[in-house]
């Protein structure tokens, strides 16, 4: 049973000991997160109801705040640690011990090992209530002012970590700050700097170079600014030294702090390995580094070198390796793996996942499945349970074809059409409408892809490997699946459908489903570290407390 809490960073979510909390309506939401912030603070009925119901009559709004009270009372009766107070004409909230996100993150976020300020970033999910809208404007602004008071400390203590990091020259963990904190506040100039000189001491110039282009890109977009006089002449400084002519090798000693050593260039792409299965040479890459290995199945086709020219997906790829040991594969009939290998069973292809695990000496191992994927860690984590300590589903599905008992899933007649489109379209710029809808405008990431694609199998492959993922039915397995499981599902997602999701969680024992707002199925769209974030608290933060 879930340990009774109240989270409200990156949305709402309260757990109490009860067996059933009462279902919360939006005005109930709103005021319990509003009562939370000002937990041990009375506040009067009055200001409740004007905060909450200024647009009815005064009886209604009493009659609405006593209802909304009554199902917070019932709620916090089953919680641990929470207390609610009524006296008279004022509510208290007091939370006590219970489990309080907020709380956590501030308490994290004041303190000064960067233990303790990772760990706060960990608990900062997202903006508070993000996605909420009451459209009731006394509240709105209360919200509108906090939301931005806790995303100030967020990007404190990134700025303390970036400090922190450059100063004990963990370079590595300073450009994941630097890189986290743009996401925040994608205007600042200062941090674009850094994360330039960043790059130059760890031998990356062309790194620091794109640096510099996006940071010029982003200026121009908002603010219809050019770079400062330093920006520029910090990056006249990394051209220059990238172009000059190596007369010879100093050692990293002699060289001056922030210069960019000289026929030094460091390749974005880490060393591609192959272990045979069956016969079969399978290609896999491992980056980062943690306490533990998660291997990450991408859907349909892929290609690990060429993932690497995509920012998007190379901060995804960064990110996970922040918190672990990112093992990566090309499943068998594409990218750099053997290619024209037949129809492969799914049995042999969680063959193939068992000789990487055992060719880098992984004994227990989280899987991270997505899309098509998800049906290949699906299988492993039954057939071998030993072998996985969790399974990580995102965007996952049981059945790829409609069935009476399916009825999400597409119909035959729907493949067929999508088939054709691949074989008629293959190559040219690609439509990411369903896939990614946040970047269907962006015309640099659809030729990217489509390129993506082209490096990843031959039409009639890609095209063998689509019937292979729509032919599969993994639903008799389900029950065989007894490893911790997180399921996360975008709610708009249109490949995949949140019935989907669900129809997993009901079926593997003791999933933990969590719905995403966004509309992006591939994990490289918008709001990608969201879903990071996610896969990160459950693995070291939920998991570990619930194994404990």
């Amino acid at each position: 049973m879930a340990h009774p809490h109240l989270c409200l960073l990156g949305g709402f979510d309260f757990v109490g000991d009860a067996a059933a909390v009462p279902a919360f309506s939006r005005k109930a939401r709103a005021m319990m997160a509003y009562l939370a912030l000002q937990s041990g603070n009375s506040q009067s009925r009055e200001k409740l109801a004007a905060l909450l119901w200024g647009g009815n009559t005064e009886s209604q709004a009493r009659m609405n705040l006593r209802q909304s009270l009554s199902v917070i009372r019932k709620a916090m009766g089953s919680a641990d640690g929470g207390k609610f107070l009524t006296d008279g004409g004022s509510i208290t909230l007091n939370l006590d011990d219970l489990d309080f996100d907020v709380a956590r993150f501030e308490e994290l976020a004041a303190g000064h090992t960067p233990e303790q300020l990772e760990q706060a970033l960990v608990v900062y999910r997202g903006d508070l209530l993000d996605g909420f809208d009451l459209k009731e404007e006394p509240f709105e602004d209360w919200l509108r002012v906090e939301r931005e008071r806790l995303r100030t400390i967020a990007v404190a203590v990134l700025e303390k970590l970036v400090a922190q990091y450059s100063a004990t020259n963990s370079l590595a963990s300073c450009v994941r700050a630097a890189t986290r904190l743009l996401v925040l506040e994608p205007l600042r100039e200062d941090i674009h700097r850094a994360l330039m000189q960043i790059y130059a001491r760890q031998g990356r110039p062309n790194m620091a170079l794109k640096q510099y282009a996006q940071c010029r890109e982003v200026l121009r977009k908002h603010l219809q600014l050019e770079p400062e006089k330093k920006t520029h002449e910090l990056y006249d400084k990394l051209r220059a030294s990238r172009s000059a002519p190596s007369k010879q090798n100093p050692t990293p000693s002699a060289r001056a702090e922030g210069s960019v050593p000289v026929d030094s260039q460091v390749s974005l792409r880490p060393e591609t390995h192959y272990v045979k299965s069956g016969g079969v040479s399978v290609a896999y890459q491992v980056t980062g580094g943690g306490p533990f290995d998660l291997v990450y199945v991408q859907g349909w086709v892929s290609n690990l070198d060429y993932a690497w020219e995509s920012p998007r997906l190379t901060h995804v790829l960064r990110r996970l390796g922040s918190f672990c040991r990112l093992v990566r594969i090309d499943k068998r009939g594409t990218g750099l793996s053997d290619r024209n290998v037949g129809f492969p069973t799914l049995q042999e292809r969680a063959d193939d996942v068992r000789a990487v695990l055992d060719a880098i000496g992984s004994r227990r191992t989280v899987l991270f499945g997505s899309s098509e994927g998800g049906v290949l860690c699906m299988l492993f984590a039954a057939t071998y349970p030993e072998r996985t300590e969790a399974l990580i589903l995102h965007g996952a599905y049981a059945q790829g074809l409609w069935s009476p008992d399916y009825p999400w899933a597409k119909t035959r007649e729907e493949m067929e059409e999508e088939l054709a489109a691949i074989e008629r379209k293959w190559g040219e710029p690609w439509d990411l409408g369903r896939g990614a809808p946040s970047l269907v405008n962006d015309t640099h990431e659809q030729q990217w892809f489509a390129a993506y694609l082209r490096n990843s199998a031959s039409p009639s492959d890609a095209i063998a490997l689509w019937r292979w993922g729509a032919e599969v039915d993994v639903r008799n397995i389900l029950h065989a699946i007894h490893v911790p499981t997180l399921i996360l599902q975008r709610t708009g997602d249109r490949w995949i459908k949140v019935e989907e999701a669900l129809y997993l969680s009901e079926r593997i024992a003791g999933a933990t489903l969590i719905e995403l707002p966004g509309d992006d199925h591939l994990i490289w769209g918008a709001d990608s570290d969201r879903l990071v974030d996610a896969i990160q608290h459950y693995l070291t933060v939920t998991f570990p407390a619930k194994a404990g």
